[in-house]
């Protein structure tokens, strides 16, 4: 067994530097410039998001997405119409109070209102107009009326009715909604979209004259100037020198449970957040990149066998795992005795405690298997003379193959 053979290497010598605030700048350069253009993104996205004041609801004349009706109020109020925001029924029951009247324009897309809220807005006023309503809303602003589904002509739809404001559209462009009345009602049927399913239907109610609109794109931004849709929301809406426009929002849900943690949390609270999770992964990426790269590097060291060995029976006789202990020298006694044996690599115990007793008249394969597997030891005593016992019958069996 050769020795190990030692590397030796010459020392060099390396030459350290302290890198300046430039240098150091410069490397960092473009994380500094990216952590600048988030931290102005949120700043950015925090005051938009605190100092705006547009809704996001359907139907909502301060919304100025696509399905918002920003438009409509902005005609309205250019014709001299006092278009009135209300965003809850206490608003909406005070503005038609202060302006007699006045015509209420109602949409409750969120389902806000209770039975008993509904009730209350269909008494606000004599002149109303729904907008798309549901079930409940029709059960309370206009019971004749009921929903025909979704409608089946969509462009270019006729008017065909007496309706003033549907005259002077002539055809508008619907989708939304289809509604029917009663046959034997008096209602005004317009903007027919199936065979008994119409866009408008005005019908007078107990408190006075209910329009029920399904057509969505005569009031939102998008489809306001499409055909006559602009004439038809002109003349529904704006008959009266006031429009109460109630679209009801959260304030309006009675509350019937403790206040949540979202209700009591300040606003200012979830962008520092942000802002705070933002930092850290800012400062994590930062301090995990400023070791650099692994540099590999091959270190000239050589461990012999006989060191791992004696480390490894260090390690069992200090936890006193004689049974291990026994257990590898056993494994290894049986794989050196299949290869003197002729025995494949795989064979079994009693196998090689039968070829083994084969070859050796003082021993039988009861002996053999119990110095192999069956015996225990209970201290280090036993270990040691087990040990002994392996070595034997390893010296005798090798002996007795190969004289």
């Amino acid at each position: 067994m050769s020795a190990p053979a030692t590397v030796k290497s010459s020392p060099s010598r390396a030459e350290s530097t302290t890198p300046t605030l430039r240098a150091t700048a410069r490397r960092w350069r473009f994380w500094l410039i990216l952590a600048a253009v988030a931290v102005v993104g949120l700043l950015a996205v925090v005051v938009a998001s605190g100092t705006g004041t547009g809704s996001r609801a359907p139907y909502s004349i301060t919304n100025a997405a696509p399905d918002g009706s920003k438009a409509v109020a902005q005609v309205l109020r250019q014709q001299g119409v006092d278009v009135v925001q209300a965003d809850t029924l206490p608003e909406a029951r005070a503005a038609v109070d202060a302006a007699p009247g006045a015509t209420l324009a109602f949409a409750d897309p969120g389902g806000y209102l209770t039975d008993e809220q509904l009730a209350e807005a269909a008494q606000l006023a004599d002149r109303v107009v729904l907008f798309l309503p549901g079930f409940d809303e029709l059960r309370a602003f206009a019971p004749g009326v009921s929903a025909a589904g979704a409608p089946r002509d969509v462009d270019g739809v006729d008017a065909g009715c007496s309706l003033p404001a549907a005259e002077r559209a002539g055809t508008i462009i619907g989708g939304g909604q289809s509604y029917r009345a009663a046959a034997d009602g008096d209602a005004q049927l317009c903007f027919r979209s199936s065979d008994d399913a119409y866009y408008v239907v005005s019908t007078e109610a107990p408190n006075g004259t209910v329009t029920v609109l399904g057509a969505a794109d005569v009031l939102s931004n998008e489809g306001i100037t499409g055909a006559g849709n602009a004439a038809l929301a002109l003349g529904l809406l704006g008959e009266d020198d006031t429009l109460v426009w109630y679209v009801p929002t959260a304030d309006d849900v009675v509350a019937d449970g403790p206040a949540d943690i979202a209700s009591l949390t300040p606003d200012w609270v979830t962008p520092v957040l942000l802002l705070t999770v933002f930092t850290f992964i800012a400062a994590a990426i930062w301090r995990g990149r400023r070791l650099g790269a692994l540099v590999v590097e091959n270190l000239p060291v050589t461990v012999r066998s006989r060191e791992t060995m004696e480390g490894r029976a260090r390690l069992y006789a200090k936890a006193g795992a004689h049974t291990h202990a026994l257990d590898s020298l056993r494994i290894g006694t049986i794989t050196r005795l299949s290869s003197v044996l002729g025995l494949p690599r795989n064979a079994s115990v009693d196998e090689v405690a039968s070829s083994a007793a084969a070859v050796l008249p003082g021993w039988s394969p009861g002996d053999i298997r119990s110095v192999l597997v069956d015996a225990m030891p209970s201290g280090e005593a036993d270990l040691i003379a087990l040990s002994d016992r392996l070595m034997l019958l390893e010296n005798a069996v090798t002996s007795a193959v190969r004289p």
